[in-house]
């Protein structure tokens, strides 16, 4: 029988010495790296909607429509949409 082994690398330092550390909220398996300190999860999830997106919903406002409009037209939850507009330096 032939077994594969995966060796996983810390992001920061690169080094292979990584042990188990819990899990995160979304429940995946979190890992703390010996060698520099740094925890977090091996494969974590990339960002739903990229830069140019987040742009183009976040100048969607000044055409008037609803919070719930924009979040039905682009698919996206409100809390995301108002956390959003918090940190955008445009005002409203």
């Amino acid at each position: 029988m032939i077994k594969e082994t995966t060796t996983y690398r810390c992001q920061a330092c690169g080094g292979v010495d990584l042990i188990k550390n819990g899990h995160s909220g979304s429940g995946k398996q979190q890992y703390i790296c010996k060698a520099c300190g740094r925890r977090g999860v091996i494969n974590a999830r990339k960002a739903k909607h990229g830069e140019a997106e987040k742009e183009r919903i976040l100048n969607a406002r000044f055409e008037r429509p609803s919070m719930r409009g924009i979040c039905r037209i682009f698919n996206i939850s409100r809390p995301t949409l108002a956390k959003w507009f918090k940190k955008s330096p445009f005002e409203s």
